[in-house]
């Protein structure tokens, strides 16, 4: 019963022990990179939509920025919703990378805004 205890099964074991003690290691570090990466994301969403909604040549629009932080490189933003004009579009964009300028986060932006032209009512 003690010859189990000794030689090649311990050492057998305590590899096992180790290697499980390992990945649990590993993988507890890559959920809290992620924990990181996904409340960076927010603050950065964040802050984007605040500018935008600061923005006075955006008013009348909905512009809602989509943020994801890739394992390495800049963040990705995709501007979503809609604006009246190519020109708020351009100013949709000219605000997000004003603003990832100032937080010192380089974006990589993708615009999926819609523009809806409406008919003007004469005055």
């Amino acid at each position: 019963m003690v010859d189990w205890f000794t030689g090649p099964p311990l050492v057998i074991g305590i590899s096992v022990v180790l290697g499980i003690g390992l990945l649990v290691a590993l993988g507890v570090r890559h959920l809290e990179a992620r924990a990181r990466r996904d409340e960076h994301a927010a603050r950065l969403q964040q802050a984007l939509t605040e500018a935008l909604a600061h923005e006075p040549a955006l008013v009348g629009s909905r512009v809602l920025p989509l943020v994801s932080m890739p394992w390495r490189g800049p963040a990705h933003v995709e501007l979503t919703g809609w604006v009246t004009s190519a020109e708020m579009d351009a100013a949709a964009i000219r605000a997000v990378r004003r603003e990832a300028a100032r937080l010192g986060r380089p974006a990589r932006l993708t615009d999926h805004l819609e523009v809806i032209y409406t008919a003007r009512r004469p005055a």
